[in-house]
């Protein structure tokens, strides 16, 4: 679509769809709105957004499951749209592989800022002489340009979420990596909710790297301090 970022907006609030509708193609994206999960999944399956604006209450499907079923076959971000206070709601969110979420009532240009941000953390090339990042005498191997992760000759099957947080630890290989740190890095620094969720996508990092996840080689946790990435 000429090259702009497309934005898939699944929100039930008629009033609220249209002023954001507005909003983004004013600020250069194509949209799609729709007003229920179901609608909002097909929608997906024929146009591969670049953004998933999901709202958490909707009518026939719970956002939550929206997102399960989109996080099966894509890491496509996903922003969440909540009227849910409760910081375990929003832990949810994010624990499900949401990239982010923004509570309900909210500015618009909020909104806009967290979308841009999104964008611009998913399109980022590292500017190196080489974009491949190699850990542990090539045991980990991190291309950012094609934004894949070999680990131990495996393709590993990232989130976006996971792959940012992987790679904050790989540029730093070897050294503590603080939490502020690894919060900015994925979030763009701390909300509420964003520090279990980061303890949640590490736990998941070590199902999928560590041979004992409970005596992580790889990924350790560092008290009080961080973590880091052994090499």
């Amino acid at each position: 679509m000429n090259g702009k970022a497309l934005i898939l907006l699944i929100d039930d609030d008629a009033l609220l769809r249209d002023l954001l509708t507005r909003a983004l193609i004013q600020n250069g994206y194509e949209v799609l709105a729709v007003g229920t999960g179901s609608e909002g999944l097909s929608l997906f399956d024929l146009h591969n957004p670049d953004v998933v604006i999901l709202d958490v209450l909707l009518p026939d499907i719970e956002g939550w499951e929206v997102c399960r079923r989109i996080r099966r076959v894509s890491t496509v971000p996903i922003l969440f749209l909540t009227a849910l206070e409760e910081i375990p709601d929003r832990v949810r969110g994010l624990v499900l592989g949401g990239d982010d979420y923004i509570v309900k009532p909210f500015a618009v240009e909020e909104l806009l800022a967290r979308v841009e941000a999104i964008l611009r953390r998913v399109r980022r090339v590292v500017p190196t002489a080489s974009s491949v990042l190699e850990v542990g005498d090539g045991a980990l191997v991190i291309d950012r340009e094609r934004r894949q992760v070999q680990f131990q000759g495996q393709l590993l099957d990232l989130s976006p979420i996971e792959y940012a947080i992987l790679v904050a630890l790989a540029e730093r290989a070897g050294r503590v990596v603080s939490i502020d740190e690894l919060l900015t890095a994925v979030w763009g620094g701390p909300q509420e909710g964003s520090l279990q969720a980061l303890r949640w996508y590490i736990w998941n990092l070590r199902q999928k790297m560590e041979a004992n996840p409970k005596r992580p080689r790889w990924i350790q946790t560092v008290r009080r301090q961080g973590y880091r990435l052994n090499p």
